[in-house]
């Protein structure tokens, strides 16, 4: 499987295994390691977290509702706990996710 920066797939992870939507936000040039760095996706919308950009529902997506990427929750996922890609992230909310991951790595200053 083909694995590349702001695709989303249906990972499974977490104490109960329940599959849910990431973005992959790991750099192309090291998506051949065992583990992928990936932002869940909620569709629990707040408001108030400046670090979790917005996804409208797209057909180039795959998403079904409104949803958040959780920037402030990434995690490692082993490569076989990533099942089947959903679509790709658009280039501009990439950019709103590349300035929120900046923030949550503290890696603006």
């Amino acid at each position: 499987m083909e694995v590349k920066r702001g695709c989303l797939f249906i990972a499974v992870h977490g104490e109960f295994g329940r599959p849910r939507p990431v973005v992959v936000v790991q750099a192309d040039e090291f998506n051949q390691t065992t583990t992928l760095l990936v932002c869940p996706i909620t569709s629990n919308v707040t408001e108030t977290l400046a670090v979790r950009p917005k996804v409208e529902p797209k057909p180039e997506n795959g998403l079904r509702i409104r949803s958040q990427i959780m920037a402030d929750k990434m995690l490692a996922l082993p490569r076989d706990h990533i099942r089947q890609q959903i679509g790709i992230v658009g280039s501009e909310t990439m950019s709103e996710l590349d300035a929120a991951l900046v923030l949550v790595l503290g890696l603006a200053r």
